[in-house]
Parts: C-alpha cells; structure tokens; sequence
C-alpha cells in the first residue's frame, strides 16, 4: 500500500512540465488545456515536456487546473518600494488584474547598468521558479535588463519613461506619461501669470529629468525669455537636491520669480530653501513641482504640480502585460498617457516683472 502511494507521489505534475519547458505555471496549464490563447511556441515546448517527462492530467489535475489565469510579474528595479509613484503604479496594476481575475506576484531587485546579462538574476529565478507569463517592468531600468529578458524568452512590458537607455522595439511594448507636454504646460502656465526670470532645477544626467529640462527650454524659447538653471545635483536625494540648488541659485543672484523644480521632493526642497531664506511663497516666487505625490498636498501653502497618472499607468501596464502573455512574439502598440496642471497654492501672478528679492 506505502509502494502505490510512493508512486503516485513520483508522477510528474503540472509544476514539472512547467519547469521543462522554461514556462510558467498558467502558460503550462492553458497549454495542457488547449487554450487558443497560448503562443504556438509555448505551446509546442509544453507538450515537448509533458511527452519527455509522461505527464498524465489526473482528475485531480484537471480539478486544479480547469480554469487557468495569467500571472503577471511586478518587477521594481533600483526603486524603494515605498517611492509613492511606483506604489501606485503597483496598486494600478493589482487592481486591474484583480477585476479580471489574473494574479500579480511582486518582486523588488537592484541591479547595476554594467551588470552582464549573464549575472542578473531574475531571469535565473523566472526560469526555475516559473514565475510569470509576462513581466512589468517597472522603476528605473537599463537595456542589460532587457536583454537578459529577452534572452531568458519571458515575455515583459515596460515602463517607458524611466528607461536609461534606447527603448527596444520602437518603443513598442511599454505605457508611458506625458512627460514633455505635462513641463510645457507648467513653464506656460508660469509664463502666462507674468514671470520672465523662470528658473529650472533638476539633475539632467537622468533622463526623465532631461526631458522636462528639455521642454523647459523650448518654452522659453518660443517666448523669448532667457533660461535659468541648475541642472548639475548637489546633493544624492531629490528633496536635499532641491534644497542645496535653490540656495546656489540665491547665492549666485539669479533672483528668479519663479522655479519649476523637475520632481515633487526637489519641489519639496525648494520650498524649505526659500524658507529659509525668508522668500515668500508665492508673493516673492512661485514654485511648480513635478508628478503629484500625495505630499505636495500637505505643504503650506499646497504645491502647484503636474499631476502623474500613476495609477493609470499601472493599469495601462497590466492591460499590456495580459496581452503580451497572450501571444508573445507579437508586439503591444506603446501607450502614452496625459499628464495635468494642478494649480495650487505656490503659484500666483509676477509681482516684479524685473526680478525678484534677492536672498540674504
């Protein structure tokens, strides 16, 4: 009796035809279960493993498996989990799968840009572990990981706007926001209450940072107004960034009206800066942030900043991550999401069209 229960607990399951063919479990299950949705790939490498490994579905098994669901990997890299953009983002992906019934699995990894593609880990993991039908990517990557994706044949989609690198595919496969116009509209709204002396602060060696700086200058081209900037960080977090830059533009006499600082917690810092500096928010300079994290609300007064649909965007990359585990080899049109002025307490028309205070 022990020798028949002993056998029945050696037959290959579900979970080891997955593991052969280098797919995850609800790839395994749809494909053993005919699903029309599985890529004709997958599918072949799936029954290759099941005929190596003499997989026979049970009644048990086809209990277990009888209604599959995709399950989509949540990939965080080189962020902190409670960063509140890739937070919402998370929520936004979750939510969405949650309402179509599919599973997210959530996995945080920090990784160098020169790491070899043959060093990463994840792919390692996916492989053994088959984790996922498709990965978000999401956070800050490089293209070494991309590759290593690619080469490990998981199906990924990504977030666009803080790739550091070319985007793969002609920037198919992957959600992004608005980055440009959302800085063109902040810099013209400032443009428009009257400010000529409207200074730029962000560290532009990052590239979402270099594209609001971009959209920065071509407002104030199209307007004929000279740029000021500190584009050069100061310091290694955003908020004493903001903090350092906004006293070095004081200190070199720049005397701005206004700032449109390239994130929220630079923002944050400026404002603390200009505190500091007994100038007056906004009767001496307005201030603009970037991206809308629930702390600009709490600042006194409220932060003027350019709302980031994070959680849309993270609904965006599930709707694409489900069809991409669909069918793999196919590529997903990108999608690029709008971003909004929200007008706050730190804007409010110039006061002194010819400058402004200059800082003790």
């Amino acid at each position: 009796m022990q020798k028949a229960q002993d056998k029945e607990n050696k037959r290959p399951t579900i979970v080891d035809v997955a593991a052969k063919a280098g797919v995850s479990l609800g790839t395994a299950s749809r494909a053993l279960n005919n699903r029309r949705d599985v890529d004709p790939e997958l599918r072949r490498r799936v029954a290759e493993a099941a005929r190596l490994l003499n997989f026979v579905k049970t009644e048990r098994g086809r209990r277990a498996f009888r209604e599959p669901r995709t399950i989509i990997s949540f990939i965080l890299g080189n962020r902190e989990f409670l960063h509140p953009m890739h937070a919402r983002m998370l929520q936004g992906a979750e939510k969405y799968c949650e309402e179509l019934g599919y599973f997210v699995v959530f996995k945080r990894m920090d990784y160098s840009a020169e790491t070899p593609v043959s060093e990463l880990k994840l792919p390692r993991l996916l492989q053994e572990h088959s984790i996922a039908d498709c990965l978000i990517l999401a956070g800050t990557n490089y293209p070494n990981m991309i590759a290593a994706t690619v080469e490990a044949g998981v199906p990924y989609v990504l977030y666009g706007n803080n790739l550091v690198g070319e985007a793969p595919n002609g920037g198919a496969d992957q959600a992004r926001s608005d980055d440009r116009g959302g800085s063109m509209e902040a810099v013209r709204y400032l443009v428009r209450l009257g400010h000529r002396r409207i200074c730029f602060i962000g560290d532009i060696s990052q590239p979402w940072f270099q594209s609001r700086y971009d959209a920065y200058l071509a407002v104030m081209a199209e307007a004929g107004l000279p740029p000021l900037a500190q584009t050069v960080s100061l310091a290694a977090d955003s908020f004493r960034n903001g903090l350092a830059s906004t006293e070095a533009v004081f200190r070199l006499g720049m005397r701005p009206t206004a700032i449109f600082a390239a994130s929220d917690h630079i923002a944050l810092g400026v404002l603390e800066q200009c505190r500091r500096s007994a100038v007056r928010v906004p009767e001496d300079c307005s201030v603009v942030g970037f991206d809308d994290i629930p702390d600009s609300q709490t600042t006194n007064p409220p932060l003027t900043t350019v709302r980031n649909p994070f959680l849309e965007l993270g609904r965006e990359l599930a709707r694409l991550a489900i069809e991409k585990a669909k069918s793999p080899r196919d590529a997903v049109p990108s999608v690029l999401l709008p971003t909004e002025l929200v007008m706050r307490g730190t804007t409010w028309p110039c006061l002194d069209a010819n400058g402004g205070p200059v800082p003790k």
